[in-house]
């Protein structure tokens, strides 16, 4: 969703030292080079796959194209084509590009494989927030990649579908993760990463791809660790959400908005300009292609088809104020409105037991119960998963609850603001320097060691470690969630919810 993918602040103005060139390395297509400063190495606008455009406007990604001498990296490539106007320009369909974060000197160490969020619709691997220099510092080498995003990303046509060697099509932004997983696995090690440690991390529509990631086929053999931050929306998690996802639907939408925009086939569509593609509204998001992904998350975990790896997910006590409207499409939250809100966010008619403890008598009870229900309703889908990977898998979960309200910044905040959606990335990035609020000793306490637990997991497949706080796997019970935050956070955020007035597992 959008907080995940808000600019996270400027640029850093300098480094300690001056930038200096890298060696070259070879990767895939031809050699490169970085800038070295800090003890890290930094390789940006690394090629992972062809420029997808022209009549490869919507195929699966295609090989890198290879080029002659040495391609200087170290300058990020245009944000992929996108209607968020949070992120600034330039943008391109031209945008398979992948950001490397080395140790100088470093020999096999895990790897970080960071997908952004923005709703599919929005965000870049670029953004300063994602910078990956101080988890690099903790001995982690860490890769943040663009994949095609909106019209471009999520688009299925019945003519698509007959040209692809896999009969599926919709998923082209999931497809491009794959392919960015794939090139890490056969290039990694030439930037001192192991690709047998490699952890997909990723937060809103990023920790959303992890979950397909972690239960597609296509995926299997490329990651051995999973970190899902405020993820896992779109994604049907049992049977009764298939048809949300279907890829007949997506077709048939596919076709009325060919008609849309005056085109008549698959050729007339990749003529048109970026900008015709993106007047008509688009809601993407990942579908059951049967390649990519082949049905829904219990089916898959019951019949014990996930790529079963160490998962490590979590979600926050606010995400309710910014995701609510996005969600429901509207920010009247009324007590008229309400029932038929609150069944519009569950997919199904409201028990009783849920409008009793999310009531909406009045406009701003209405409010309220809508925003904590958005959050609760969030966290319970992320506790469903984890306890599918902890009833059906053999690799552990672990599970948090982030309650901390970070010390207010100097302006007004807009989106994310306190424990909201998105609020825990600058403390996982450790990344406080880049925001000049007057950070408290807790703030800066929690992001190097919130940076420092993320790290210990790639490096293990646990978070715990020397220094860290015991976080026990996550078995069903709410004693196994670890609830982030100090005693003033847990006091007024720390109560979880009654998941049980939303289903459990397996019975939902």
């Amino acid at each position: 969703m959008k907080g995940a993918a808000v600019v996270a602040g400027c640029l850093l103005a300098g480094m300690a030292q001056a930038a200096q060139v890298t060696d070259p390395v070879q990767v895939t297509g031809g050699r490169i080079v970085g800038t070295a400063a800090d003890g890290v190495n930094v390789f940006k606008g690394v090629p992972f796959a062809a420029p997808p455009v022209g009549q490869l406007r919507w195929r699966a990604p295609q090989p890198v194209v290879p080029w002659q001498g040495v391609k200087t990296a170290q300058a990020y490539a245009p944000a992929c084509a996108q209607t968020a106007a949070w992120i600034p320009d330039p943008k391109s369909e031209d945008c398979l590009y992948l950001n490397v974060w080395a140790p100088a000197q470093a020999r096999k160490l895990p790897v970080i494989v960071w997908i952004h969020g923005g709703g599919y619709y929005g965000g870049t691997g670029a953004q300063p927030g994602y910078d990956g220099g101080n988890l690099a510092r903790r001995g982690v080498v860490v890769v943040t990649i663009n994949y095609r995003l909106g019209i471009f990303g999520f688009f299925a046509h019945p003519e698509l579908t007959a040209e692809s060697p896999d009969k599926a099509s919709g998923n082209q932004g999931m497809e491009d993760q794959v392919a960015a997983l794939r090139w890490v696995r056969q290039n990694i090690a030439a930037f001192g990463g192991d690709p047998a440690r490699v952890t997909i991390m990723g937060e809103s529509a990023g920790g959303e791809s992890v979950a397909v990631l972690v239960a597609s086929p296509l995926a299997k053999g490329l990651f051995q660790r999973a970190i899902s931050q405020s993820g896992n929306f779109a994604m049907p998690i049992d049977a009764s959400e298939n048809a949300l996802f279907d890829r007949t639907a997506a077709e048939q939408a596919g076709v009325a908005f060919t008609r849309a925009v005056g085109a008549k086939r698959l050729a007339d569509l990749r003529a048109l300009p970026v900008a015709a593609l993106q007047k008509p509204a688009w809601a993407p998001h990942p579908i059951v292609d049967g390649h990519l992904l082949r049905e829904d998350l219990t089916t898959t975990y019951r019949n014990h088809r996930q790529n079963d790896v160490p998962l490590l997910a979590g979600w926050n006590a606010e995400e309710g104020k910014d995701l609510a409207p996005e969600i429901l499409g509207t920010d009247k939250f009324t007590a008229a409105s309400h029932k038929a809100l609150v069944a519009k966010l569950l997919g199904h008619a409201p028990s009783t037991a849920v409008l009793a403890t999310y009531p909406g008598a009045t406009d701003a009870e209405a409010r309220a119960s809508i925003d904590r229900l958005t959050t609760d309703w969030w966290g319970w889908r992320t506790w469903y998963w984890a306890a599918l990977q902890a009833q059906y898998g053999q690799a552990r979960p672990y599970l948090y609850y982030f309650t901390h309200r970070p010390t207010e910044p100097l302006t007004p905040c807009g989106y994310g603001c306190g424990a909201g959606h998105g609020a825990e990335i600058q403390y996982v990035f450790d990344h406080l320097g880049q925001d000049p609020r007057p950070w408290s000793a807790y703030d800066r306490q929690l992001a190097a060691r919130l940076a420092d637990t993320w790290a210990s997991f790639a490096r293990t497949g646990t978070p715990n470690g020397k220094g860290l706080p015991d976080w026990p796997a996550f078995d069903g019970r709410p004693a196994t969630i670890l609830r982030i935050g100090d005693a003033a956070d847990l006091q007024a955020r720390g109560r979880l919810p009654d998941f049980s007035l939303f289903g459990e597992t397996g019975k939902h």
